[in-house]
């Protein structure tokens, strides 16, 4: 498993495939499936199914199904169905 940074949509579910990190800093992303990824800066992450993100920075996650999600520094995370997070620091989680 390798960190991959990726700046598209299309290079993170290539990624994804591959059983890579997804490395995400800036704009949206829709992570499914198995996806893990790390989410930091300005990132948005909606995330479905098994996906696991580690959000940190000022990074927000919007957690579906059974995704789970770490949170830290100053992430803000919004948790629906049945999405596990784990918060630290002064991450905000809206469940």
């Amino acid at each position: 498993m390798a960190y991959r940074e990726c700046s598209t949509q299309a290079e993170a579910d290539a990624a994804a495939v591959a059983g890579d990190v997804i490395v995400w800093r800036a704009g949206t992303l829709r992570a499914y499936g198995s996806a893990n990824l790390r989410a930091r800066g300005s990132a948005t992450v909606y995330a479905r199914d098994s996906a696991t993100v580690y959000a940190s920075d000022s990074a927000t996650v919007y957690a579906y199904g059974s995704a789970t999600v770490y949170a830290y520094g100053s992430a803000t995370v919004h948790a629906y169905g049945s999405a596990t997070v784990y918060a630290y620091g002064s991450a905000t989680v809206h469940a």
